[in-house]
């Protein structure tokens, strides 16, 4: 080969390094340049969104924290509860039922109507049972509510007023279908509307679904009015 093309290749080789590390050191600083344009116009949003950000997680920690703590409390406060009723303190049991179900905060404001229902069916205290809360949204909302709807049957009878609340509870759609017929039946028995009563007792017997042991107890009661006419 050649030398002069030798040495011309070469020659030629190196200026085209030289030209693209040119070309890399430009389009370099042309960037750093676009950096520090889009910092300088946006670092004060930039700022915002980390601080928001910062909060953001502070702020769900802190409800976390808190929300663990109520739990814990409300904990406490619910097994004192059940000891002051193993020791038949039941004022004291009530008063501690009665703030946990007030405070709405947890799953232990739920049990805590379900034990203060119970100690009004079992006349340890007297009280209201409209003056305690409970939300729809409750995993317990459909059996605290037949509880309810049994206390003022057996209690209170001429004063219901949320009859169609357990009507609704009776719908094919509920999980409380079969329980809510059972003391509509038990409703409408002690108020002399035989029909009604026979209507829902035999929606439980016709239900294949339904338990052996309500089915059965449907039956017996149904026996009962037959004779009874």
């Amino acid at each position: 080969m050649n030398k002069n093309l030798v040495w011309d290749a070469l020659l030629n080789g190196n200026k085209m390094t030289d030209e693209q590390n040119l070309i890399k050191e430009i389009d370099e600083e042309v960037r750093q340049d676009n950096y520090k344009r889009i910092w300088n116009k946006y670092k004060k949003h930039i700022f915002i969104s980390i601080t928001i950000l910062i909060i953001l997680i502070v702020s769900i920690n802190v409800y976390k924290f808190n929300k663990e703590k109520k739990i814990e409390k409300q904990s406490e406060l619910f097994f004192q509860a059940t000891k002051y009723i193993e020791l038949e303190d039941y004022q004291n049991a009530e008063k501690i039922l009665k703030e946990i179900n007030n405070s709405q905060t947890t799953g232990y404001s739920d049990l805590s109507f379900l034990y203060l229902i119970d100690l009004v069916n079992r006349e340890k205290i007297s009280l209201d049972l409209n003056n305690l809360k409970v939300k729809k949204n409750s995993l317990f909302y459909g059996i605290i509510k037949l509880q309810k709807f049994n206390n003022q049957i057996n209690s209170n009878i001429e004063n219901i007023d949320n009859i169609d609340e357990i009507i609704d509870l009776s719908k094919p759609s509920s999980n409380w279908k079969y329980l809510a017929h059972e003391l509509l039946a038990s409703y409408y028995l002690k108020k002399n509307d035989s029909d009604n009563a026979l209507q829902s007792l035999n929606t439980i017997i016709n239900s294949e679904d339904a338990s052996e042991f309500i089915r059965e107890r449907s039956k017996t009661i149904v026996e009962m009015l037959k004779k009874d006419k």
